[in-house]
């Protein structure tokens, strides 16, 4: 089968490129060709796919075959500008005649400045394909709503977690969960002894805690940074990541008022004073060697909105669990998870929990030899489902057949409001529009 991977060019894709990464590298451990593109809301661009990639030591080179970065994205991947008729006829006629499937890692553009009034996304789907949209994200219904004007141009959608799951119920398109993928084979087996990390390096062995993602508000890093300095241990305490939340609470200028403490100190400078280890963004590779050497990882995410729909979890929790880290996560993010229990799976912290309530809990983890035994041999069994030649099984699988194991939603009055207020952003009047069919 010959597959053609898509998204739609944005600022930052955060755990999108580690999915797509994975995805392709197990299609093709499964005999698929896969290509990649991304979509461009412009008339041309420049495609400049020689030469070399800038500070190439920063980049990895995986299942897509291009180069990557977990905050810059992707270098050197051919884009598709489809405001230019010529390049799009020429896309839709590739499409047609040379792939099975398009799987549309953003289903649809977002609400952006670049994408204002801008229509021609609609026809992207008239590819001769079967078309498969893939949810990352638990809130459909406010960030995607006209998705439903392409609804009968998708075969099928899949949705990564709980959480985006049960946010595209009033989609109809048939949907099933398939969790995200991993590369099992290649990050998780010692080369010299052929045996897996979760199985090396015990409770003695190890040290403290690592929690490495991006920082955005739902993400609550800023919690974990409070509880630091209350925490008593003295192990390790490795945190990494950036983002739009890393840039305000280590400003200077910028930094907002609710990462001051009440005598007005920083809970950054906090948090480093009292022995937090800061390694920035790192490479894929290096965050599972880092995992490799610690107790735990902590992931402190929470949303109440997302909470609504169900468990929105962290990548890094099932990269943890590869590298036979054990797991601490929020009730909120686990909330209802089909694959992860407090206290069998994971140490849990109440998104309410004071930072000493939180400190207290990370630090008794630490010492706690027995729970940790026991939720790292609870964890094994369960990693399998998440290799990525499993996942792609389940894709193939889907293409194939869109009725078995999946389910489909009916459109309510709600995302249908929210459908028609979101297409005027792109210029599009959702009852006259000559390429929207179903009103």
């Amino acid at each position: 089968m010959k597959i053609l991977m898509v998204l739609f060019e944005i600022q930052d894709y955060g755990g999108i490129i580690n999915h797509a990464e994975c995805l392709a590298l197990g299609l093709k451990r499964k005999g698929c060709e896969v290509d990649f593109n991304i979509l461009a809301s412009r008339q041309q661009v420049s495609n400049n796919l020689a030469g070399k990639v800038k500070n190439p030591e920063e980049f990895t080179v995986k299942g897509t075959g291009y180069p990557h970065h977990q905050t810059k994205g992707w270098s050197k991947v051919p884009k598709i500008p489809y405001l230019g008729l010529s390049k799009k006829k020429q896309f839709l006629e590739r499409c047609s005649r040379e792939y099975d499937a398009v799987l549309w890692h953003m289903p649809v553009p977002t609400r952006n400045k670049e994408n204002k009034e801008i229509d021609e996304w609609l026809s992207l789907y008239d590819n001769g394909c079967k078309n498969i949209a893939i949810v990352h994200d638990g809130n459909l219904p406010d960030l995607y709503p006209h998705i439903l004007a392409v609804r009968d141009k998708f075969w099928a959608m899949v949705c990564v977690h709980e959480a985006a799951y049960a946010s595209a119920k009033n989609v109809p398109i048939p949907r099933k969960l398939i969790v995200n993928p991993f590369d099992l084979v290649t990050q998780c087996l010692n080369e010299q002894n052929a045996e897996a990390p979760w199985l090396l390096n015990d409770f003695n062995n190890r040290q403290g805690f690592v929690a490495i993602q991006i920082f955005k508000a739902w993400k609550r890093v800023d919690s974990l940074i409070r509880a630091i300095p209350r925490m008593q241990n003295t192990e390790n305490k490795i945190v990494g990541g950036a983002g739009i939340e890393y840039r305000y609470m280590t400003s200077k200028e910028k930094c907002k008022p609710k990462y001051f403490e009440l005598d007005g100190t920083r809970i950054w400078d906090n948090a480093l004073v009292a022995g937090m280890n800061y390694v920035g963004v790192k490479k894929n590779e290096a965050v599972l060697e880092c995992l490799m050497d610690a107790k735990l990882h902590i992931d402190p995410s929470w949303s109440k909105k997302y909470a609504q729909q169900g468990a929105h979890f962290n990548r890094t929790t099932v990269e943890a669990i590869m590298c036979g880290a054990v797991p601490v996560a929020t009730d909120l993010g686990m909330k209802n998870s089909a694959y992860f229990k407090p206290r069998e799976n994971y140490i849990e912290i109440p998104h309410s929990a004071t930072p000493t309530q939180f400190a207290n809990i990370i630090d008794h983890a630490l010492v706690d030899k027995n729970q940790w035994l026991k939720i790292r041999k609870n964890n094994e069994p369960l990693l399998s489902q998440f290799s990525c030649e499993e996942v792609a099984g389940e894709y193939l699988d889907l293409i194939e057949d869109n009725q078995a194991e999946t389910e489909t939603g009916e459109v309510n009055e709600e995302i249908k409001y929210k459908a028609e207020n979101s297409l005027q952003f792109f210029g599009i009047n959702a009852r006259n529009h000559k390429l929207i069919t179903w009103y």
